[in-house]
């Protein structure tokens, strides 16, 4: 038989393990990320997109977005916006400097790495950004896990 202690200590490692291979599935991906006080829970790649497009400049729950960008000719930034939009980098630049030229706005700012990114988001209430999983830590909350 299984004593009251033996089972909760199978539980804590059942959970432990369980935790452990949710985190490694989270760092296999791209982690759209975005301030731990949004209200925001949760974003569909469609809301990804219009977000990187400048066609969504809210967030479901009123607050503004404020898209932070991976460094041109990054590996991720590439995977991205493949992964978002269906986009070349080339095709996402034809994109901005026609809004740009039209008045209809500017591209997301870009940032040099996934600490810079990370540390704009955890500081920028309105901050979404995305960073690879591997270097997700704590100080910021994630909204969604392209593969």
């Amino acid at each position: 038989m299984f004593t009251r202690k033996s089972i909760k200590a199978m539980l804590r490692l059942v959970l432990t393990v369980s935790l452990l291979m949710g985190f490694a599935s989270v760092q296999a991906g791209i982690a759209v990320i975005a301030n731990k006080s949004n209200k925001q829970h949760a974003v569909t790649k469609k809301m990804v997109a219009d977000m990187y497009l400048g066609k969504m400049k809210h967030f479901s729950n009123g607050r503004s977005v404020k898209p932070v960008d991976q460094p041109r000719g990054s590996k991720l930034r590439k995977k991205f916006y493949r992964a978002v939009l269906g986009m070349s980098e080339s095709e996402l630049n034809r994109y901005w400097a026609k809004r740009k030229y039209s008045g209809k706005g500017k591209p997301p700012m870009k940032l040099n790495t996934d600490a810079e990114i990370l540390d704009w988001v955890a500081s920028n209430p309105e901050a979404i950004g995305y960073i690879d999983g591997k270097s997700l830590n704590g100080k910021v909350k994630v909204l969604l896990i392209l593969p």
